[in-house]
């Protein structure tokens, strides 16, 4: 089974896919570790400005789908795979082709993910609720190949809303979601 996650900024979605690989045995794959990998290769800081910028230039050069095709070389048929930062239409029309793949929108209010967002203190990260929202717009474009995150989120086939801070509940929530996905996939 291939899990996809894909959401708002700072909404869960790293811990989320942490605790399926620890607890669950899954295979964890980013789309944005493809970027970073080759952004090392050539000596580009990966900041987040850089990754948006340099994974844009990687979907309009070979095609909008390419960071999903490039993890799906390393997928094995029968395996347990979680698959994060998927941010555009066609990344989760790629992985759609495999009829072991789901999609899972994790989301959570503005204001607690701002809040996360600043306890992290991840580089890069912009310090005011302004810059925030601006670049949340900038992520949620609707064609092209830039970031689509809203439209992507919208392709879900399971959201759910990850707006407390407590893990034992978070914990509680993805193991009942992955116990009702491997039930129903057994049912196939």
């Amino acid at each position: 089974m291939i899990i996809g996650l894909t959401g708002s900024y700072c909404s869960g979605k790293d811990t989320i896919a942490d605790y399926i690989l620890k607890k669950h045995g899954y295979k964890h794959f980013s789309l944005s570790d493809v970027i970073r990998e080759i952004m090392k290769e050539v000596g580009i800081e990966p900041t987040r400005e850089n990754l948006i910028a340099f994974g844009t230039k990687l979907r309009e050069e070979n095609g909008d789908g390419v960071l999903a095709k490039k993890v799906l070389e390393k997928v094995k048929n029968g395996g347990k795979y979680c698959i994060t930062s998927i941010r555009h239409s066609e990344e989760v029309n790629e992985l759609g082709k495999r009829e072991d793949f789901v999609l899972v929108n994790v989301d959570a209010p503005q204001d607690v993910r701002f809040e996360r967002m600043q306890k992290r203190k991840r580089p890069g990260d912009p310090q005011t609720l302004e810059k925030f929202i601006e670049l949340e717009k900038k992520e949620s474009q609707t064609s092209g190949s830039r970031q689509q995150i809203r439209k992507t989120a919208n392709m879900a086939d399971i959201t759910f809303i990850n707006d407390s801070n407590d893990i034992t509940t978070l914990e509680a929530t993805v193991d009942n979601l992955l116990k009702d996905l491997e039930k129903e996939r057994r049912n196939l």
